[in-house]
């Protein structure tokens, strides 16, 4: 798949710190200079986070059919893509985004069993050419994922708004086990583009090692 120079992503399952270390990334990166545009996806644009609100009501759990979710994430993508990402890597800056597209792979390809050709098909449609150059993994295991979000007083999306666990927070560990795996073959089957990094170590040494994967690609 053809990818956007100066495009990166991070991924991980919930605890994994992709927030902080984007911020301390593109800190990073502006202090040498570069324009940075951040965004969580899905979200970013207006309509992208009137989709993510929909993907996470808690009341569409076990009625959003499958493809129905895949699709979702797809359009909220393919405006954000439009709106933001597109003309932000057209004036020279650099995007970082919090998920992307290898979520999709992770998620509703890997977790949900939907597979990665339908989850291609529709992401070459869908990204037309604005696919990050480097998707950086923070792994960890689900037990880790658990304990880290458990000391936060709950999952970050939950913790952000005080309410309760959200559609996709309400999924099981062997679930979420699958998301893993999904990220952790894409590392292994796509070197080129995906990257996986330990997260169960100081944060310091983490961030270190994600800044210098970003900055080979500058």
């Amino acid at each position: 798949m053809k990818t956007a120079k100066h495009f990166f992503s991070l991924e991980g399952i919930d605890g994994s710190g992709k927030s902080t270390h984007i911020e301390k990334l593109a800190n990073a990166l502006e202090a040498e200079g570069y324009s940075v545009v951040r965004l969580r996806e899905p979200g970013g644009a207006k309509i992208s986070e009137r989709i993510r609100e929909i993907l996470l009501d808690a009341s569409f759990k076990g009625v959003m059919a499958d493809k129905t979710e895949l699709l979702l994430y797809n359009a909220a993508r393919a405006q954000v893509i439009a709106e933001i990402i597109q003309p932000a890597l057209d004036a020279g800056k650099i995007v970082i985004a919090d998920r992307f597209a290898w979520s999709t792979f992770a998620y509703q390809g890997y977790a949900r069993g939907l597979g990665a050709d339908m989850v291609q098909r529709l992401t070459e449609l869908t990204c037309d050419g604005c696919f990050p150059e480097l998707t950086v993994v923070l792994d960890l295991t689900v037990e880790q994922s658990r304990a880290r979000t458990a000391k936060r007083g709950g999952a970050p999306r939950t913790a952000k708004r005080g309410g309760a666990p959200d559609r996709l927070e309400q999924e099981k560990a062997d679930f979420f086990e699958r998301v893993r795996q999904g990220y952790l073959a894409a590392a292994r089957d796509y070197p080129d583009c995906v990257a996986a990094i330990d997260v169960d170590r100081p944060f310091e040494e983490v961030s270190a090692d994600l800044i210098k994967l970003v900055k080979s690609r500058l």
